[in-house]
């Protein structure tokens, strides 16, 4: 048994951030790992994000060599809808103890979420700070936040100015291997 933080999203692509600030608060908050979990479709996200399969392999890929993250695919095998009080409830007796980790720019979201309050007792979510977002609230951690979103890659890629200083070269490499985000 172990201390997770839960760490869900549609990863599409997963960034250097998605890496570096989930293992900070990790030790921040002296858990032992991190757990991955890629949303089939999220409730509040219009757009259809890149197939299961490809932000699957893009996120073992830009894991490699993480000894303290896994991945579940929970909400992938799920299918449709993916509502976070399910894949909380589905792992509570897997974990000694179970903490949502969200980013700043979804807590401000977060009473829009389905069972919200539920979320908040059976798994009191941690809040990473993100660039752009300032919350006053006590779940915020003290640790460093980095630029960097999906979103942003994604507009990026194909462009002579696309950087690859927010993605790992193997992500990148399977990005152009399989022509996404074109």
């Amino acid at each position: 048994m172990t201390r997770t933080l839960l760490y869900g999203g549609s990863f599409d692509p997963p960034h250097i951030a998605h890496i570096k600030v989930p293992h900070a608060a990790m030790e921040y908050l002296k858990f032992d790992r991190v757990l991955y979990v890629p949303a089939f479709q999220s409730p509040l996200k219009k757009t259809t994000p890149t197939s299961a399969t490809h932000r699957l392999a893009m996120l073992q890929l830009a894991h490699a060599g993480c000894p303290w993250a896994a991945i579940s695919t929970i909400e992938l095998d799920r299918g449709g809808t993916s509502f976070t009080i399910d894949t909380i409830d589905s792992l509570l007796d897997s974990c000694d103890e179970l903490r949502l980790l969200i980013g700043a720019d979804q807590w401000l979201h977060f009473k829009e979420w389905h069972r919200w309050e539920d979320i908040i007792s059976l798994a009191n979510p941690a809040i990473m700070p993100r660039i752009g977002f300032e919350l006053s609230d006590p779940r915020v951690l003290k640790i460093k936040p980095l630029p960097g979103s999906s979103t942003a890659v994604r507009e990026k890629i194909g462009q002579t100015e696309c950087s690859l200083d927010f993605i790992q070269p193997e992500v990148a490499a399977y990005i152009a291997q399989h022509g996404l985000y074109l």
